[in-house]
């Protein structure tokens, strides 16, 4: 049975346990205590916390994204001028290039209107450029879709649940640390009242 228990497992029960043992001491109890409850968060508060967080913004990304969808509509904009190339530098070592060009389409009222927009690589004038313009006919972003909302929501939730579970096995392990080094302390201190004894014994 001792080698299916986990040692930390045995530990925590003596530690916790109520039959009376010479061998405990009152840190024991404590630290057996802290840890036990920082096992509970982990357990249980952080996957409902990560649950809640993800929820929200799930519920915040979606009314976001109903929102966006009634004022933004999509446009088939022409290119008009010849794309040009802009770099993008990171660092000095790193750089990205990009493509933009003048594109054209119809607003709302029926009047022209005009953009320098980002374009894909090999786009050529008369080339017909997919665009996202809100209701005053400025050139936007496409709401949010389903699947992104999601994937954002999902993505946050685990950050939150890994996050949680690291900060409790940290302090875990930091309530550990902290009782060993009190509990060598301790033992050095009585070895010091004991050491004279002892070696007077041992003569």
């Amino acid at each position: 049975m001792e080698g299916v228990v986990p040692a930390g497992a045995r530990w925590l029960v003596h530690a916790l346990g109520l039959r009376p043992n010479p061998l405990r001491r009152r840190l024991d109890r404590v630290v057996a205590a802290a840890v036990l409850g920082m096992l509970v968060v982990a357990v249980s508060v952080v996957p409902m916390v990560a649950l809640s967080w993800g929820t929200a913004a799930y519920e915040a990304d979606r009314h976001a994204a109903e929102r966006a969808a009634a004022t933004r509509y999509r446009v088939d904009a022409v290119v008009i001028e010849e794309p040009t190339t802009v770099v993008l530098a990171v660092n000095p070592e790193v750089s990205s290039t990009t493509h933009r060009a003048p594109v054209q389409w119809t607003g709302t009222d029926g009047a022209p209107r005009a953009a320098n927009v980002e374009v894909p690589p090999g786009t050529t004038v008369g080339s017909r450029i997919p665009l996202w313009i809100d209701d005053a006919d400025r050139v936007t972003t496409a709401p949010l879709s389903e699947g992104q909302v999601r994937t954002s929501a999902v993505a946050l939730a685990f950050g939150v649940f890994l996050t949680g579970e690291a900060l409790c096995a940290a302090g875990i392990a930091g309530v550990l640390a902290a009782a060993n080094a009190r509990a060598d302390r301790a033992w050095h201190r009585e070895w010091e009242i004991v050491e004279p004894k002892w070696t007077r014994h041992g003569g």
